[in-house]
């Protein structure tokens, strides 16, 4: 009885640690966003993109989506780009744009043979827009986007490799359409190039005791222009916790303690 009301004390106590410091700072934290489209003709039809941020090696991942149930039929149906703001404004530069696991490159122009998922040269990254009303700039400082606009310029490219046949930063090439995209119903002739429906783009250089706590105004932009696009305020859904040292330790004695409660029960 001894042991086991000491046993009972141990847990309750790691319990109380567990609860106050499971949480260091959040591995990845998801946004989402959805709005009705401004498309007269499709009415009823609402756009919804996701966005998931992660770090790895001091880099930031941002793996971006269209995941609304739509079949695009105009320019206004297309992730084109995000926005967002990080407390300490850290100095970030673009590392890699790529078409994620999964998703493919869907449209009326071929690709080049050996074409890899690399549409670096196809988005644009820049870290010092001015922020302000949406009417005037830039819905965050910080923004990726496949469009050029009046914000995004060849020389704020990912990489200046471009894809044969491809046209950077013109209207929505090399955006994001949702995976009900059937380019037979298209009003604009959207579908040259679409990524369907997701990309991972990376920007170099985090400080180390950076956390994604620090991300937010979170803005989609669908659409060829931030002025008459629609913008999409994202909404944090989700974010998977990193445990702290202190919480592994507690975990392992926990483990620990039931082990030997077993082997006494054995004996």
């Amino acid at each position: 009885m001894r042991s086991f009301a000491s046993h009972l004390v141990v847990l309750t106590l790691l319990s109380v640690v567990l609860n106050t410091y499971v949480v260091a700072s959040p591995l990845c934290v998801t946004y989402t966003g959805s709005a009705p489209t401004n498309v007269k003709s499709e009415k009823g039809v609402i756009l919804k993109a996701t966005a998931t941020f992660a770090i790895s090696n001091l880099d930031l991942v941002i793996t971006l989506s269209n995941v609304g149930t739509n079949d695009p039929a105009t320019f206004a149906d297309i992730l084109t780009g995000i926005f967002f703001d990080i407390a300490g404004n850290p100095s970030l530069t673009p590392g890699s744009a790529k078409v994620a696991p999964g998703s493919s490159v869907v449209g009326d122009c071929p690709l080049p043979p050996g074409f890899d998922g690399d549409v670096s040269g196809q988005w644009a990254y820049r870290g010092d827009l001015p922020t302000g009303s949406l009417s005037k700039d830039a819905p965050g400082k910080y923004g990726l986007s496949c469009m050029a606009d009046s914000f995004f310029h060849k020389t704020n490219l990912f990489s200046d490799i471009k894809i044969p046949g491809t046209y950077p930063l013109h209207h929505d090439e090399f955006g994001i359409t949702t995976l009900n995209d059937l380019p037979a119903n298209d009003i604009d002739d959207i579908d040259d190039y679409s990524i369907q429906n997701e990309i991972v783009l990376v920007l170099d250089g985090l400080p180390v005791n950076f956390s994604l706590d620090q991300i937010s105004d979170v803005t989609f932009e669908y659409g060829t222009s931030i002025k008459r696009g629609v913008n999409i305020a994202g909404e944090l859904v989700a974010q998977i916790p990193e445990p702290s040292p202190v919480a592994l330790v507690a975990v392992g004695l926990l483990g620990t303690l039931a082990l030997t409660r077993t082997r006494a029960r054995r004996r």
